[in-house]
């Protein structure tokens, strides 16, 4: 009967640990144009001008761990995929629970075809570095499956290596990425 109670307890407690995780509002600004200048979208030699009138960028985040599927913040309709805030620079996703740290971001550009690589960040928790090396491997492969088209070019811009950052820091302030910068807002 004791080890029953105790069971109980344990199970009790996790349920609290797990319904206390904190959820955030998530909002991205991405840049006018990717880091080769050419637009998100449309037409490359319209650039952002008025007749380029899907230029700006379908935007979606996906939570990468060490262990597991991404889980991608999108809007999927049949067989296509939908940004929540389409044609827009900037994005708020909404009541977003992030596991625990190290975790990865990976944002992109919906495209009907080929995905656009916006950013990757891996947020940490700490100043060890535990755990880090096997998201950045995670995000790494979730970029190439999501983005596979990713230019050299873009990957000598850097585009192709995760930046980490403290989770605080990003609650607390914009964290500036290459093409783009989020910040993390606690809901109470």
């Amino acid at each position: 009967m004791r080890i029953v109670a105790v069971a109980l307890f344990v199970l009790l407690s996790m349920g609290e640990a797990l319904a206390q995780a904190p959820l955030y509002d998530l909002t991205v600004k991405v840049d006018a144009t990717k880091v080769s200048w050419s637009p998100w979208d449309g037409v490359p030699g319209l650039g952002t001008s008025r007749t380029n009138i899907n230029a700006r960028p379908d935007i979606a985040v996906c939570i990468v761990q060490a262990e597991g599927k991404p889980q991608c913040l999108w809007r999927p309709q049949g067989r296509r995929l939908f940004s929540v805030c389409q044609n827009a620079y900037t994005c708020t996703f909404e009541k977003v629970s992030l596991p625990s740290v190290p975790v990865g971001l990976l944002f992109i550009d919906i495209d009907i075809r080929l995905h656009d690589l916006i950013d990757i960040v891996i947020l940490s928790g700490n100043a060890t570095a535990a755990g880090e090396a096997d998201v950045e491997r995670a995000l790494l492969a979730a970029m190439a499956t999501l983005t596979p088209g990713l230019s050299e070019t873009a990957k000598e811009r850097g585009l192709g290596k995760a930046k980490v950052l403290p989770l605080r820091q990003c609650t607390s302030s914009l964290c500036r990425l290459t093409q783009s910068e989020f910040q993390l807002k606690e809901r109470k």
